[in-house]
């Protein structure tokens, strides 16, 4: 059966990261296509010191400026395939069997999503009222920030949009996608999956067995940065309170609702 491609992000000096993911391909039957992950002292110096000035809201450190440019490049080999869309992965991530289920060509455009949030982060999100099905996976709306970068599907025009936007050196790979302030929430339409099919690592009750994200220690932003602009904070909140007023006018109840917490599908049940 055609599968849209599936792409993990990886850098070279993790073969243990490497051989973690591989392991759960031949174990799935997926053929991934690992994509070289862009390293910290590759990042432009022009990025870096625009990130120290008033104009940046998030104040983003190499690593995670590094993450983010490693997602562009699997955006760009999305669009250079001529798929119509793909499965994107990073390398820490525990991978359920209903994961198959989405790498249909046809799923997207049968949900008329724009992105698909295959990953909880086990934190409290509001989801939107109508649900659709992918085998046994429920999908709805995400209507409130659900920070992960870890795994989703997104289609060629998801891709094409994401590359051509400002906004995507200027925050988080998971806040660009999924979070407040971000290009996608609430402005495309991207539906989280129910229970996730998958999960990093550092969120699952057990050890962490290959070992801390090289990105982790370049997260703590360096002391006495100036102020940020109020203009573009400002901005900001009128941006989303405008994004939460469309939300009202097409599903007024998701926004009343109360906030759940996405729980991962291979996660024990009670004993």
């Amino acid at each position: 059966m055609q599968t849209i491609p599936v792409y993990y992000i990886n850098l070279a000096s993790r073969p243990d990261r490497r051989a973690f993911m591989e392991r759960q391909f031949g174990r799935l039957g997926i053929a991934a296509e690992r994509i070289e992950a862009v390293r910290m002292d590759e990042v432009p110096r022009e990025l870096l010191d625009w990130h120290g000035t008033t104009h940046s809201l998030w104040r983003l450190a190499a690593g995670d400026l590094a993450c983010g440019l490693s997602h562009q490049r699997s955006w760009s080999r999305l669009l250079d395939s001529g798929a119509p869309a793909a499965l994107v992965l990073e390398d820490d991530v525990q991978i359920a069997t209903s994961v198959l289920d989405f790498l249909d060509p046809g799923v997207p455009a049968q949900l008329g999503a724009d992105l698909l949030k295959l990953e909880t982060f086990r934190s409290p999100v509001k989801l939107g009222s109508a649900a659709a099905r992918v085998g046994a996976t429920e999908l709805r709306e995400l209507c409130s920030s659900q920070m992960g970068g870890a795994a989703y599907v997104l289609t060629r025009d998801a891709a094409r949009r994401s590359l051509a936007s400002p906004l995507r050196n200027q925050m988080g790979i998971d806040r660009f996608l999924f979070g407040r302030g971000g290009y996608h929430l609430l402005r495309s339409r991207v539906l989280q999956a129910i229970p996730s099919p998958c999960i990093q690592l550092d969120k699952l009750d057990v050890a962490d067995s290959i070992g801390e994200s090289n990105i982790a220690t370049t997260r703590t932003p360096e002391p006495e940065r100036p102020g940020r602009d109020l203009g573009a904070v400002i901005g900001l909140h009128l941006d989303h309170v405008g994004r939460l007023a469309r939300l009202a006018s097409r599903d007024l109840a998701a926004l009343r609702g109360p906030h759940v917490v996405v729980p991962f599908a291979d996660a024990p049940g009670p004993t």
